[in-house]
């Protein structure tokens, strides 16, 4: 299969699907079903929190929804008030303060991490911001985790 599947409906802009999809019929017209979905999910966001420079206000919502915490909920956990998370989730670029406390709220959650924490903040603090990227992920089911990065299109623009 050499096109790609691009994956609007995790609510992230910039993620295309090398394989592990496939097209179905619905009583509504044509849809996609997506292979272990949920692994999908956690490759996206913990690729985002270890490997993303500045996270973005969908990006933040994404890891957030992931996480299965309400705007009120990542709210009380960084002793903030919910209108602040309301308001990164709507930003080009989640302020640097607000960027470390929804990666560590990830880490802490969730316990997956593959890189320490201090490479993390340095890598936040020295890559500033850059554009955003299309990220290509690939589905090999017997791997663990089932999906991963395409390292050859990680981070690179596509044409077209």
């Amino acid at each position: 299969m050499n096109a790609t599947y691009h994956y609007r409906e995790c609510g992230l802009p910039n993620v295309h699907l090398t394989n592990g999809y496939r097209e179905v019929a619905t009583p509504y017209g044509k849809g996609f079903s997506i292979e272990a979905v949920e692994d999908l999910h956690t490759t996206l966001a913990l690729s985002l929190v270890e490997e993303k420079p500045s996270l973005t206000g969908p990006e933040a919502r994404f890891i957030r929804k992931l996480l299965e915490l309400t705007q009120a909920q990542l709210a009380e956990l960084l002793g903030i008030d919910d209108q602040s998370v309301r308001r990164w989730e709507k930003l080009e670029h989640v302020p640097k303060q607000a960027d470390h406390a929804i990666r560590l709220v990830f880490r802490d959650l969730t316990g997956q991490s593959t890189k320490p924490l201090a490479d993390i903040v340095r890598q936040i603090g020295t890559l500033g911001v850059r554009e955003p990227r299309t990220i290509r992920y690939h589905h090999n089911p017997t791997s663990s985790p089932p999906w991963r990065p395409d390292l050859k299109g990680k981070f690179r623009r596509i044409s077209g």
